[in-house]
Protein backbone atom coordinates (compact mmCIF):
# COMPACT_ATOMS: atom_id res chain seq x y z
CA UNK A 1 0.00 0.00 0.00
CA UNK A 2 3.55 2.16 0.68
CA UNK A 3 4.10 2.16 -2.83
CA UNK A 4 0.17 3.03 -4.16
CA UNK A 5 0.04 5.99 -1.34
CA UNK A 6 3.35 7.74 -2.69
CA UNK A 7 2.10 7.29 -6.39
CA UNK A 8 -0.87 9.12 -5.58
CA UNK A 9 1.34 11.60 -3.36
CA UNK A 10 2.76 12.29 -6.47
CA UNK A 11 -0.04 12.93 -8.81
CA UNK A 12 -1.64 15.00 -5.96
CA UNK A 13 1.61 17.12 -5.45
CA UNK A 14 2.05 17.33 -9.33
CA UNK A 15 -1.72 18.42 -9.38
CA UNK A 16 -0.72 21.17 -7.00
CA UNK A 17 1.87 22.60 -8.37
CA UNK A 18 -0.24 22.85 -11.46
CA UNK A 19 -2.50 24.68 -9.72
CA UNK A 20 0.02 26.64 -8.47
CA UNK A 21 1.38 27.87 -12.12
CA UNK A 22 -1.73 28.78 -13.02
CA UNK A 23 -2.76 30.60 -10.05
CA UNK A 24 0.96 32.38 -10.52
CA UNK A 25 -0.19 32.77 -14.54
CA UNK A 26 -3.59 34.40 -13.24
CA UNK A 27 -1.71 37.00 -11.36
CA UNK A 28 0.37 37.84 -14.86
CA UNK A 29 -2.71 38.06 -16.62
CA UNK A 30 -4.34 39.81 -14.30
CA UNK A 31 -1.62 42.55 -14.44
CA UNK A 32 -1.00 42.58 -17.76
CA UNK A 33 -5.01 43.61 -18.16
CA UNK A 34 -4.98 46.33 -15.65
CA UNK A 35 -1.88 47.82 -17.50
CA UNK A 36 -3.28 47.36 -20.57
CA UNK A 37 -6.68 48.79 -19.64
CA UNK A 38 -5.60 51.56 -17.43
CA UNK A 39 -1.98 52.48 -18.99
CA UNK A 40 -2.78 52.06 -22.74
CA UNK A 41 -6.20 52.75 -22.93
CA UNK A 42 -6.56 48.98 -24.83
CA UNK A 43 -8.34 46.80 -22.43
CA UNK A 44 -8.08 42.83 -24.13
CA UNK A 45 -11.03 40.97 -24.75
CA UNK A 46 -9.55 37.55 -23.11
CA UNK A 47 -7.94 37.78 -19.78
CA UNK A 48 -11.73 37.86 -18.14
CA UNK A 49 -12.69 33.99 -19.47
CA UNK A 50 -9.20 32.79 -19.35
CA UNK A 51 -8.53 33.88 -15.65
CA UNK A 52 -12.06 32.48 -14.38
CA UNK A 53 -11.24 28.89 -16.00
CA UNK A 54 -8.27 28.87 -14.76
CA UNK A 55 -9.42 29.64 -11.06
CA UNK A 56 -11.74 26.92 -11.76
CA UNK A 57 -8.85 24.85 -12.38
CA UNK A 58 -6.74 25.82 -9.60
CA UNK A 59 -9.49 24.84 -6.77
CA UNK A 60 -10.14 21.54 -8.71
CA UNK A 61 -6.32 20.38 -9.01
CA UNK A 62 -5.56 21.72 -5.77
CA UNK A 63 -8.11 20.01 -3.47
CA UNK A 64 -6.47 16.45 -3.65
CA UNK A 65 -3.22 17.51 -1.92
CA UNK A 66 -5.18 20.07 0.55
CA UNK A 67 -6.86 16.93 1.76
CA UNK A 68 -3.42 14.91 2.00
CA UNK A 69 -2.21 17.72 4.13
CA UNK A 70 -5.03 18.02 6.66
CA UNK A 71 -5.64 21.90 5.59
CA UNK A 72 -9.00 21.24 4.67
CA UNK A 73 -12.36 23.22 6.73
CA UNK A 74 -12.93 20.52 8.86
CA UNK A 75 -15.73 21.06 11.82
CA UNK A 76 -15.08 18.75 14.78
CA UNK A 77 -17.55 20.14 17.33
CA UNK A 78 -18.66 16.18 17.55
CA UNK A 79 -15.41 14.15 16.68
CA UNK A 80 -12.96 16.16 19.03
CA UNK A 81 -15.05 15.10 22.02
CA UNK A 82 -14.39 11.29 20.77
CA UNK A 83 -12.33 8.20 21.61
CA UNK A 84 -9.73 7.87 19.06
CA UNK A 85 -11.54 4.21 17.83
CA UNK A 86 -14.69 5.96 17.61
CA UNK A 87 -12.82 9.06 15.69
CA UNK A 88 -11.11 6.34 13.46
CA UNK A 89 -14.65 4.48 12.72
CA UNK A 90 -16.96 7.84 11.99
CA UNK A 91 -13.99 9.18 9.98
CA UNK A 92 -13.32 5.71 7.75
CA UNK A 93 -17.20 5.99 7.15
CA UNK A 94 -17.31 10.05 6.40
CA UNK A 95 -14.20 9.13 4.22
CA UNK A 96 -15.89 6.38 2.53
CA UNK A 97 -19.25 8.17 1.69
CA UNK A 98 -16.95 11.25 0.28
CA UNK A 99 -14.80 8.74 -1.72
CA UNK A 100 -17.98 6.92 -3.42
CA UNK A 101 -19.94 10.64 -3.76
CA UNK A 102 -16.34 11.76 -5.59
CA UNK A 103 -16.24 8.84 -7.67
CA UNK A 104 -19.55 9.44 -8.94
CA UNK A 105 -18.93 12.66 -9.71
CA UNK A 106 -15.79 11.66 -11.52
CA UNK A 107 -17.16 9.30 -14.10
CA UNK A 108 -20.38 11.78 -14.50
CA UNK A 109 -18.37 15.08 -14.85
CA UNK A 110 -16.28 12.58 -17.64
CA UNK A 111 -19.36 11.94 -19.42
CA UNK A 112 -20.11 15.56 -19.53
CA UNK A 113 -17.15 16.13 -20.46
CA UNK A 114 -17.32 13.89 -23.17
CA UNK A 115 -20.86 14.94 -24.38
CA UNK A 116 -19.10 18.57 -24.43
CA UNK A 117 -16.22 17.43 -27.39
CA UNK A 118 -18.45 15.43 -29.19
CA UNK A 119 -21.33 18.42 -30.09
CA UNK A 120 -18.31 20.75 -29.94
CA UNK A 121 -19.64 23.11 -26.93
CA UNK A 122 -17.63 26.39 -26.90
CA UNK A 123 -18.07 29.42 -24.47
CA UNK A 124 -20.38 32.38 -25.94
CA UNK A 125 -17.55 35.03 -26.50
CA UNK A 126 -15.04 35.94 -29.09
CA UNK A 127 -12.25 33.21 -27.15
CA UNK A 128 -14.56 30.40 -28.56
CA UNK A 129 -13.01 28.48 -25.87
CA UNK A 130 -14.05 25.08 -26.53
CA UNK A 131 -16.00 24.21 -22.97
CA UNK A 132 -14.31 20.13 -22.45
CA UNK A 133 -11.41 21.96 -21.43
CA UNK A 134 -12.53 23.88 -18.29
CA UNK A 135 -14.83 21.46 -17.86
CA UNK A 136 -12.36 18.98 -17.61
CA UNK A 137 -11.09 20.62 -14.38
CA UNK A 138 -13.79 18.71 -12.53
CA UNK A 139 -13.63 15.14 -13.09
CA UNK A 140 -9.28 14.83 -12.75
CA UNK A 141 -9.81 17.16 -9.50
CA UNK A 142 -12.39 14.62 -8.09
CA UNK A 143 -10.40 12.02 -9.70
CA UNK A 144 -7.67 12.71 -7.29
CA UNK A 145 -10.17 13.71 -4.57
CA UNK A 146 -11.56 9.95 -4.66
CA UNK A 147 -8.09 8.40 -4.83
CA UNK A 148 -6.72 10.46 -1.91
CA UNK A 149 -10.24 9.84 0.41
CA UNK A 150 -9.33 5.80 0.06
CA UNK A 151 -5.77 6.05 1.03
CA UNK A 152 -6.29 7.87 3.65
CA UNK A 153 -9.32 5.31 4.62
CA UNK A 154 -6.08 2.59 4.44
CA UNK A 155 -4.33 5.19 6.20
CA UNK A 156 -6.34 5.59 9.10
CA UNK A 157 -6.26 1.95 9.59
CA UNK A 158 -2.40 1.83 9.82
CA UNK A 159 -2.00 0.43 6.20
CA UNK A 160 -0.22 3.20 4.96
CA UNK A 161 3.88 2.85 6.62
CA UNK A 162 4.32 6.65 7.92
CA UNK A 163 1.59 8.13 7.51
CA UNK A 164 -1.29 9.54 10.62
CA UNK A 165 -4.27 10.99 9.70
CA UNK A 166 -6.06 11.54 13.28
CA UNK A 167 -3.38 14.40 14.62
CA UNK A 168 -3.90 16.03 17.63
CA UNK A 169 -6.62 18.71 17.13
CA UNK A 170 -5.26 22.12 16.59
CA UNK A 171 -8.34 25.54 17.20
CA UNK A 172 -8.55 28.40 16.40
CA UNK A 173 -9.46 30.77 18.86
Amino acid sequence: MTLVDRLIHGISLTAALIAATILLTIFVIVQYEVVMRYVFNAPTYWTNEVSSFAIAWVGFLGAGYVLRIGRQLEIDIVTSRLRTSARRWLGTATDLVAGVFCGLITVLSYNFVSISHMIQASSASELDTPLWIPYLAVPIGFGILTLELFVRIAARWGLVEGRVVDRTIVHVD
